[in-house]
């Protein structure tokens, strides 16, 4: 099984605070020497003492570790000045340590150098890393896509870019058992049967506009849009000196829906430019992003849920691994301690915590992934084996006895000591405490700033919203009068019929459609009368109306049956709208006075109505026949009624008449319109048509009108025969 012990002591001495850490790793390592360790510390203590007092005690342990903006474990808790001890041991478990040199100039051969080293110490392949590169003078990019070639996905990669206080100007540090290296780059790597589960928490939104990096270089950014990367964060966060890490650039992958997330770390007023935690190539498209205290816990709590579901009932983890973004430290605020309290709460009881807060997280997006570099996040990692022990076990560390330095004897602290060690303690809290404050009074320009700027992007895009509303009106109106214009405009005097026709559309534009069409004979001129109904209304009903009544009108004085006439009309629309799902229904009928007659086609449409006077009868003008641009070959079939006199009536109607609900659901139907009919029989046709939308108003109410409207009413004259 692996062991794992931690220690962690808060205290300005270096001396006390490591021999604290080491004696409670030592009281839960029951006895046995560790294999290897992590210590963590802030820049204040003195390293080479850190390090000498850890070796004293573990001459044998393979070290590594790196300063810190911040430390917390649940040994101790959350610190911004403490001492961080974490240790391993395994009977099961292979693990070697190894650093690289001169990460900046050259990553590879540094990456290259610490996995050979860290090699030796392992029995086969490597199966975990731990890995603190550089951030400041190295690129963490670099080295984590290095050990990602080097190592191979059966090697996941986890970790963080050792930091500072932000208030501090030091360089960061890495540890390599009694060395202290900078531009370097310090790793574990394990062997055997080691398990692990990890999540990530990232509590960034995008906010603004989505804009493409118009000219980079690695990490530098020299112009976002059409304006220095520099103008870009000003025109949200107004006038700033100093990076503001708490509003990272969310950088989206090229699906343009996933992104990782790029702090900005250092301002060039000369150019303008910004140098990022990371490279961000030129022609991605970046999105400012910002967060709130709320946020942050509460998607801390989901990460750890998520991982919680990991666990099975032959793996028991042995240790929980947390790298946090100094960046979340720095918004958290006085909050801060929330964020381990939450670990505590949701991960197995007892199992204990350990971690702090960096300049970048290092972790694969998700299993079998290669690892990347994230900023502003939360990576937490459980590490541990299987219940089941397999064949082969390392060798058994010796039995760890604590001895006092050579040379060296613990001097008693008076109390006046102790009270100026508190003292001292105190005020470097208060310091620290003061730039908090500062930073936040900051943060809340920058806040203010950013409302502002989005209240304007919002009123800004309101009054173009406004504008382009009112382009979208006027181009309706426009097409409004346009296809109104290609309906009949007047119906002239004729000497056999009195006609009345209307159309109502519920929108600014509609699908329906009626014409009148003077078909040139040689004898008698036939009048062709054209009602129609396209799915749906508005522009694109408009549209396919037009195309129709354009087709409808060459075709029709061309030489042909009616049926041919509207098979070809068929063809055409069908080809046009394939595949589409729109069709239009018409009604085409002829009117031939010389033979008193009537001829039609029906094309899926209502069967005109027709009633005779003198019988008091109605009959449906039906007849078979398919809505136009379904079916490309479909053959229409030409009906025919002969004994037109002055005594009958047609009516021709779209179903957005009979269809018509009134407030209680009902429709208007058939009948009502069979009734204007018989008792206006005496009536004009115009009268007729005004009768029936007046009786259709009524019926509807306030209703609103859900689909157009369309009627013609054809009177045959007295005296004709």
């Amino acid at each position: 099984m692996l062991t794992v012990s931690v220690g962690q002591s808060e205290d300005l001495d270096t001396r006390t605070a490591i021999r604290t850490a080491i004696r409670h790793c030592a009281r839960k390592l029951k006895g046995s020497r560790p294999q290897a360790g992590l210590v963590f510390s802030g820049t204040d203590f003195d390293h080479r003492l850190l390090l000498a007092e850890t070796l004293n005690q573990f001459p044998d342990i393979k070290l590594i570790g790196c300063t810190t903006g911040g430390e917390f474990s649940s040994d101790f808790g959350f610190s911004d000045d403490s001492v961080n001890l974490v240790m391993f041991q395994s009977d099961r478990i292979f693990i070697g340590a190894g650093h690289g040199r001169h990460l900046s100039l050259n990553p590879e051969a540094a990456i290259e150098a610490a996995v050979n080293q860290a090699r030796r110490g392992l029995e086969g392949r490597p199966c975990f890393c731990l890995v603190f590169p550089d951030g400041l003078t190295g690129s963490p990019s670099a080295a984590i896509k290095a050990l990602n070639d080097r190592l191979g996905p059966d090697c996941p990669v986890f970790g963080g870019v050792p930091s500072r206080q932000y208030e501090e100007e030091r360089s960061t540090l890495q540890f390599f058992r009694s060395e202290i290296l900078t531009d370097a780059v310090v790793l574990l790597l394990f062997s055997g049967d080691l398990r692990f589960a990890f999540s990530i928490s990232n509590s960034w939104r995008p906010i603004g506009t989505r804009t493409t990096v118009t000219q980079a270089s690695g990490q530098a950014v020299q112009r976002i849009g059409n304006m220095p990367a520099l103008d870009f964060y000003r025109s949200y966060l107004g006038q700033h000196r100093f990076p503001a890490p708490e509003f990272p650039l969310a950088v989206y992958e090229d699906d343009h829906e996933h992104f990782f997330i790029r702090s900005p770390a250092d301002y060039n007023d000369e150019d303008g430019s910004i140098v990022f935690s990371g490279p961000i190539g030129q022609g991605r498209m970046v999105q400012l992003t910002e967060a709130t205290r709320n946020r942050i816990l509460a998607d801390t709590q989901n990460a750890i849920t998520a991982v919680n579901m990991h666990l099975t009932p032959d793996w028991q983890p042995a240790l929980t691994l947390a790298f946090s973004c100094a960046t979340r430290k720095q918004l958290l605020g006085t909050r801060t301690p929330e964020e381990l309290q939450i670990l505590k709460q949701q991960l197995p009881a007892d199992l204990p915590i350990f971690g702090f807060y960096c300049f970048g997280e290092l972790a694969p997006l998700n299993y079998r992934r290669d690892s990347l570099l994230h900023n502003c996040t939360l990576v937490t990692v459980m590490i541990g084996t299987p219940l089941a022990a397999p064949q082969k076990s390392a060798l058994a560390p010796p039995a760890l006895h604590l001895t006092a330095p050579e040379g060296s004897t613990d001097v008693p602290v008076t109390e006046l000591d102790h009270l100026r060690r508190e003292n001292l303690f105190l005020q470097k809290k208060l310091r620290r405490s003061e730039y908090y404050r500062a930073r936040l009074e900051v943060n809340k320009d920058l806040n203010d700033a950013l409302l502002r700027k989005i209240n304007r992007e919002m009123q800004r895009a309101h009054l173009e919203i406004k504008r382009k509303n009112q382009l979208v009106r006027q181009s309706l109106a426009l097409a409004n009068e346009i296809q109104l214009n290609l309906l009949p405009q007047t119906i002239p005097p004729l000497e056999h019929f009195d006609i009345a026709a209307r159309s109502i559309y519920c929108s600014e534009t509609g699908g329906d459609y009626y014409d009148l069409i003077h078909l040139p004979e040689e004898k008698d001129p036939h009048l062709a009368v054209v009602v129609g109904d396209v799915t749906g209304h508005g522009i694109e009903a408009a549209l396919l109306m037009t195309t129709a009544r354009a087709l409808l009108r060459s075709r029709a004085y061309q030489p042909g049956s009616l049926s041919q006439v509207i098979g070809d009309v068929n063809w055409h629309l069908t080809r046009d709208l394939h595949e589409s799902g729109h069709f239009m229904t018409l009604y085409y009928l002829v009117l031939d006075p010389s033979r008193c007659r009537i001829q039609w086609v029906r094309a899926g449409h209502d069967p005109a109505i027709h009633y005779d006077i003198k019988t008091d009868t109605f009959t449906e003008l039906r007849g078979p026949g398919l809505a136009l641009g379904v079916d490309l070959n479909w053959h229409y079939q030409e009906n025919e009624q002969q004994g037109l006199d002055g005594a009958q009536i047609l009516f021709m109607g779209t179903d957005g008449i009979w269809e018509t609900h009134n407030r209680k659901g009902n429709m208007f139907g058939k009948q009502p319109i069979l009734d204007i009919i018989r008792s206006n029989a005496r009536a004009s046709a115009d009268e007729i048509v005004n009768t029936v939308i007046d009786d259709l108003n009524r019926f509807r109410g306030n209703n609103e009108p859900e689909d157009d409207v369309t009627l013609i009413v054809i009177k045959c004259k007295n005296g004709h025969h």
